[in-house]
């Protein structure tokens, strides 16, 4: 059984999976991945990570149905959900108002694609409360 926190990556773009994957495995996280809102509800269904990267524009079920649904389940309070965007930067603002108007709460934070890997590395440390690794083997 693994003590590294579990997050949850789900994105339509395998190049971004993999990338998020390699990132945060290298950096201590365990990482399971889903390729949209259905299938990363199946994995939700069978073990709760410790945080979510939710792509917001998916094919299907958008990030934002997603991230309803992730609210309303009673078995997903607390999980950290950060929100990743390629659109421009005045419709992540738009989101970040509908957001608002769930009232279900607001992702930890929206990071534009391509994700800037020391930001996301310290959000997820600082929302999960993960030591950074000091470089020592300790």
């Amino acid at each position: 059984m693994s003590l590294a926190p579990k997050v949850l990556v789900v994105d339509d773009e395998p190049d971004v999976r993999l990338y998020l994957r390699t990132l945060l495995s290298d950096n201590g996280f365990e990482v399971n991945e889903a390729a949209d809102a259905d299938e990363a509800m199946e994995q939700l269904d069978q073990q709760r990570p410790d945080a979510i990267i939710l792509d917001i524009m998916m094919p299907g079920r958008s990030g934002v149905t997603l991230f309803n649904k992730i609210r309303k389940s009673g078995g997903l309070e607390g999980v950290c959900v950060i929100v990743l965007s390629g659109v421009h930067e005045r419709f992540v603002e738009d989101f970040k108002s509908f957001f608002d108007t769930l009232k279900l709460g607001k992702p930890a934070a929206f990071l534009d694609k391509p994700v800037d890997p020391e930001q996301l590395l310290s959000l997820l440390r600082e929302s999960l409360g993960t030591p950074e690794p000091t470089g020592d083997g300790q």
